[in-house]
């Protein structure tokens, strides 16, 4: 189980600027070897011994990155696990990069000016609730 969210890239624009109709493409991020390139410039130990799959472990908390195997990446996943301050981490290569941040729980992209916790502490509350049995 895990929170997850998207890093694309929205030319730098505030997602409340784009548009996302049916015709919506985002901006590509460059190719995958240069994408893990930048995300590894702010996150140095991330473990991309399988390219497509790379393992950030923090402080009590890891990030899988669900690259995919396509040459050219537009998107892609982070999976997030355990507790602490992952969100901070998230800001680490995104605002840097001028990606941007979609959280799946709340369905909202997290604002790299105040980046909210609300989709990481909402996982967090379910996952325990099921480890609880409640």
């Amino acid at each position: 189980m895990s929170w997850d969210v998207m890093v694309l890239d929205l030319w730098g624009a505030a997602p409340s600027d784009v548009d996302f109709g049916a015709d919506f493409k985002p901006h590509p991020m460059g190719d995958a070897g240069e994408v893990r390139a930048r995300i590894s410039k702010h996150l140095r130990a991330v473990d991309w011994s399988d390219p497509t799959w790379g393992i950030y472990e923090a402080d009590g908390f890891s990030f899988e990155f669900n690259m995919g195997k396509e040459a050219e990446t537009t998107d892609f996943m982070v999976h997030v696990r355990g507790g602490g301050d992952a969100v901070a981490s998230l800001m680490r290569f995104v605002a840097p990069n001028g990606w941007s941040l979609f959280d799946c729980t709340t369905g909202k992209f997290i604002d790299p000016a105040n980046p909210s916790d609300e989709g990481w502490k909402t996982f967090q509350d379910f996952r325990d609730g099921v480890i609880k049995g409640g």
